[in-house]
């Protein structure tokens, strides 16, 4: 096996099977299906009360795909989906290390999700640029979205645009060999994946109950781990308002189906806040490999930080270091923004990339 695919489930038995015969419709890149075992799959069922992992198994069985199906109950502080994908995941990397395959590559997706015929082989050729994971993109499955109220479809196609430009202008001011646009910005455990050398360098998947897949890619950072944002790597997820996990997707449509102007993704910030936050990763991040921050003083001030906040050029990693400068900074703390202000923060994210402000940048640069 070359990966293993990590699934958590908590009371699925609707949409296993479609997730799952996603999975074993695999091909390669020239579409053709695998020649041998290229993956395995484990399923970590979280306390569940239906016929989940009956449903799991029949679907499986005869598959020819290698598989493992874990049936837990888990204490009522453990009962979650953060500990859930991390078991399944810890269990995914100790298969692959005893079969041999130091070199694999662990991937993770939700019951909720289908992957395309083509996901695990996709995921695999990213890593051929040299990178230790590998983002993929959300589709919303517009099949039950149908009874969602038109706000909240609204909502979600305003802040997908949102987003899109809000990625376009970090590539612009501070591009990264490793993920050149066009990429995204998303962090989600319906489509991940990480190198087992990767996944041992962090120490697993963060342990927290909920958020565990942003988690792991701020993680990852820290560490220097170079992420791919793959804008061709997609899965079409569930837009159900019923969830299994709290603090999940549902429990965020719920909210935003109930207030429509709620404040929404952090990540979605000002535009300024996102010039700026780039701007100054970029300049960062150069004198930090030139090892020059301890006698450059002027980042200090300009973020407002205390002059303790020095001793952080020590950092070997700069993902560390950053990490830090972005917790202390009140120049850069996250505000999300509510649908009414998405209008106006798309219209001043149009003339940023517009063409002339993209010469402009360039010369004074």
């Amino acid at each position: 096996m070359r990966a293993v695919v990590t699934i958590p489930v908590r009371d699925e038995e609707a949409l296993i099977a479609s997730c799952l015969r996603a999975l074993l419709r695999q091909r390669d890149r020239n579409g053709s299906p695998p020649t041998s075992f290229t993956f395995g799959i484990v399923l970590l069922f979280n306390n569940c009360t239906d016929r989940s992992a009956d449903v799991a198994r029949a679907c499986l069985a005869g598959s020819g795909v290698p598989f493992m199906i874990c049936e837990e109950q888990l204490s009522p502080e453990r009962a979650n989906a953060g500990s859930a994908r991390r078991l399944a995941m810890d269990i995914a990397a100790l298969w692959m290390e005893r079969a041999g395959e130091p070199d694999g590559l662990l991937l993770t997706t939700d019951a909720d999700s289908r992957v395309p015929d083509d996901w695990v082989a996709r995921n695999l050729g990213a890593l051929k640029a040299g990178t230790s994971a590998v983002a993929g993109r959300i589709h919303w499955d517009r099949r039950p979205a149908a009874a969602m109220p038109a706000s909240l479809l609204n909502r979600i196609a305003l802040e997908e645009a949102y987003e899109a430009r809000l990625a376009e202008l970090a590539a612009r001011i501070d591009p990264l060999a490793h993920d050149p646009w066009p990429n995204h910005r998303t962090a989600s455990g319906a489509s991940y994946a990480v190198t087992l050398d990767a996944y041992r360098a962090i120490g697993g998947l963060p342990d927290i109950p909920c958020g565990e897949d942003r988690a792991l890619a701020r993680a990852l950072e820290r560490r220097d781990l170079r992420i791919r944002h793959a804008p061709d790597i997609t899965v079409l997820t569930s837009t159900r308002l019923q969830g299994r996990a709290l603090g999940g997707a549902a429990d965020t449509l719920n909210a935003r189906s109930e207030d429509p102007d709620l404040a929404g993704d952090p990540a979605l910030e000002p535009v300024a806040t996102v010039a700026r936050r780039y701007s100054w990763r970029r300049r960062l991040r150069d004198l930090h490999g030139a090892r020059k921050l301890g006698s450059a003083g002027h980042w200090l001030g300009g973020l407002r930080l205390a002059p303790k906040a020095r001793e952080w050029a020590a950092e070997p990693h700069f993902g560390s270091f950053w990490a830090k400068v972005e917790e202390a900074s009140p120049l850069l703390r996250q505000r999300g923004l509510r649908p009414s202000e998405l209008p106006a923060q798309i219209a001043a994210a149009d003339f940023l990339l517009s063409p002339d402000q993209t010469a402009s940048r360039q010369s004074s640069r």
